[in-house]
């Protein structure tokens, strides 16, 4: 399928910007995180401190973020790409609406370029039988939205400069 240089803007387009406004909440949670609110906080906030310095945080609907975690997801499924080798994971979390669809998402960085990333993003969804619907290229970096038996898959690939990307990636679950 050729590449489209145009995010979507219906269907599975606008499901991967959902997805990519989730993570943007994950990274302001782990901002705020990383400003020394300390254990104290995290529970006045309703979170609950984890023995590997990560915090996880659970809504009244059961949706989760864990920030600062160091794992994927617990329900990242195995048909969905895992992060670029050597990834450092920095924010994973999940949700499970009371509505809609299930989701997961992962932010991470890794020492390599974006193209090198992009290109493995590719190649994994392929062999996994996801269909890439859209790819663009922003100022920044690449955008990759994909779908498979109903569901979205997104990745937002950037260069963080000196050899390294950020990587935000997150997907919708049955």
């Amino acid at each position: 399928m050729p590449e489209n240089n145009t995010p979507s803007t219906s269907g599975s387009g606008n499901k991967m910007w959902y997805i990519i406004g989730a993570i943007i909440i994950l990274l302001l949670l782990g901002w705020v995180i990383s400003r020394g609110l300390g254990s104290a906080a995290i529970i006045a906030a309703g979170g609950t401190p984890n023995l590997d310095g990560s915090a996880t945080y659970t809504d009244n609907e059961g949706n989760t973020a864990t920030v600062g975690g160091s794992s994927m997801p617990a329900n990242w499924p195995s048909d969905a790409p895992a992060n670029y080798a050597g990834g450092s994971i920095q924010y994973s979390g999940n949700s499970n609406p009371q509505t809609g669809k299930a989701g997961a998402a992962v932010v991470y960085t890794a020492n390599a370029s974006a193209q090198a990333v992009v290109d493995y993003y590719k190649a994994q969804l392929a062999k996994d039988g996801w269909t890439i619907e859209a790819s663009a290229n922003t100022g920044a970096g690449t955008v990759l939205s994909a779908t498979k038996d109903g569901r979205t898959f997104g990745v937002y690939i950037v260069s963080t400069g000196s050899g390294s990307v950020s990587v935000t990636a997150g997907l919708e679950l049955q």
